[in-house]
């Protein structure tokens, strides 16, 4: 990507350059990334990074109707095309940032700071974290995780900081994101166990995939990038906006959880609701909810509540004074989150429990 950019700002660009930046794992992982959520293709980032090379940011069309695909091409002409053109011009800033980043021989500490914070203390399995990490250039998000591969990207991060909407890089904000990211990694691993051990009706799953999304966000962000505090986030020009907008996201997220189990919603009515949660509004929103948890309860409040994210409105509603944002959940919804599901084990033993008692009794009179 680098020797692409050098040539886009000497007008040397070739379709060849570009089809070779196309062809990277490193690529391939920044439009994985952008499709999680959103709704990316191939050929819209290759618009783009060939606008990009002319110094232009493409106007670039839906890729299909929808809030996912309008959030596709709303962080490919606001966040991957202009950062594509200032790196254009900021090749040697680039190069520095690079450099500084094959020096930091601290990078290993991202996974013992990420294990620090993982529900498993109790556990005689702890879960594996053996990520393989990427240095990228030219995505949306700052890191992300795909599976075990994470990755930190240097453009979009350094024009960040430029803009005054990040925080300048070092040497620890770059573990820190590492961190983040393997936290995801093994946190992902534990409430999948714990899914797999509840019988889910869809509307429940749905519901549940909002927690999670909301408590993988908001604990990495609170307990790893806001160092346990939500003073130190607010303190965050990529955070601070979004924490402004809990008080509203709050009752979004209500209401979306609520319809969720009358429903579930159909995909695309989830899809316009959470929108408001894209970007930073999960990592924001998690955060107030579990730093109230932490000022009641502790961290092992924290962990308590990450092991089970059923448990999160119950828990802050019981916190809710240490709140930052005036709000609480409506307790009747709160309990039935907090009791969606049936366990896997329980439901084994109301279907065959019955019979297995009769069983045991007919042995016993016959003995």
């Amino acid at each position: 990507m680098l020797e692409l950019l050098r040539s886009c700002h000497d007008n040397k660009v070739s379709t060849e350059a570009v089809d070779r930046v196309l062809s990277l794992p490193g690529t391939g992982l920044v439009v994985q990334q952008q499709n999680i959520s959103r709704r990316v293709t191939v050929q819209q980032y290759r618009e783009v990074l060939e606008a990009a090379c002319t110094g232009k940011v493409a106007d670039v069309k839906s890729a299909e109707p929808g809030a996912r695909a309008a959030k596709g091409v709303t962080g490919l002409t606001q966040d991957v095309g202009p950062s594509l053109v200032w790196g254009r011009e900021n090749i040697p800033l680039l190069e520095s940032s690079l450099a500084e980043l094959r020096q930091n021989q601290s990078i290993g500490n991202a996974i013992p700071l990420a294990r620090k914070y993982l529900p498993e203390q109790n556990s005689t399995q702890p879960v594996p974290l053996t990520p393989r990490l990427y240095v990228v250039m030219g995505g949306r998000a700052g890191a992300a995780a795909i599976d075990d591969q994470l990755y930190f990207d240097v453009l979009i991060s350094a024009w960040r900081t430029s803009r005054g909407t990040s925080a300048p890089l070092s040497a620890a904000n770059v573990v820190e994101f590492f961190a983040h990211e393997t936290h995801h990694l093994g946190y992902g691993q534990i409430l999948d166990r714990k899914r797999d051990s509840l019988t889910l009706s869809p509307a429940e799953a749905q519901v549940w995939n909002f927690l999670v999304a909301t408590m993988m966000e908001g604990s990495a962000t609170l307990l790893i990038n806001g160092h346990e505090k939500l003073a130190d986030l607010e303190k965050q020009p990529d955070v601070r906006p979004f924490l402004a907008k809990v008080s509203v996201l709050l009752p979004a997220m209500q209401n979306i959880l609520r319809s969720a189990l009358q429903g579930p919603m159909p995909e695309e009515s989830y899809a316009q609701a959470s929108s408001a949660f894209f970007d930073m509004g999960y990592h924001a929103t998690g955060a107030v909810l579990l730093a109230a948890i932490g000022k009641k309860r502790g961290l092992a409040g924290v962990v308590d509540v990450m092991a089970d994210p059923r448990r999160l409105l119950t828990a802050y509603n019981d916190c809710a004074t240490e709140s930052t944002v005036a709000f609480k959940f409506n307790p009747a919804l709160a309990e039935q989150v907090a009791h969606m599901g049936k366990s896997k084990m329980a439901a084994t033993i109301r279907r065959t429990g019955q019979g297995a008692i009769i069983s045991s009794l007919t042995a016993f009179h016959a003995n």
